[in-house]
């Protein structure tokens, strides 16, 4: 007998339809004159076929579990639909806070960053007085500007 040196992923590829229009054409060729390579494509199609199968796969579940999973749903069922203790306010507030502290954490990873939050902070602080410099300076110049 003689052995066939084709790829059998191509045969596998073929069945798939994930083989490219020239290696599909040379294994229509091949299976032309190759019997070992036509019965190796006929089990992988029956292989294939087995597999989409999905009645092979049905099983049967004991009734016990049916019942296991109806008291599990209504467990279930009573804790969320639990009255909440806090207001809606409260509890939606309370999430958008997690929500913002969620979305906003990679910010701790991202270089100069925190060094821009202290030189802002830094800057807040220092606000009051330049502001009050700077009015002292514009009340000069409109008794300046008065004057003339």
């Amino acid at each position: 007998m003689m052995t066939c040196k084709l790829d059998k992923l191509l045969l596998q590829d073929l069945l798939d339809g994930t083989i490219d229009p020239l290696e599909k054409l040379l294994v229509d060729e091949h299976l032309k004159i190759c019997p070992e390579c036509r019965k190796d494509l006929n089990e992988l199609k029956l292989l294939f076929w087995d597999l989409n199968d999905k009645s092979i796969y049905e099983i049967a579940l004991p009734p016990e579990l049916d019942q296991q999973l109806d008291q599990l749903k209504g467990l279930l069922l009573e804790q969320v639909f639990e009255p909440s203790p806090q207001s809606t306010f409260t509890a939606l507030m309370g999430i958008q806070r997690k929500n913002i502290k969620s979305a906003s954490k990679f910010l701790n990873y991202v270089p100069g960053v925190k060094t821009g939050n202290y030189l802002a902070k830094e800057g807040l602080k220092a606000t009051p007085s330049a502001l009050k410099l700077v009015s002292k300076g514009l009340l000069k110049s409109t008794k300046l500007l008065k004057a003339k």
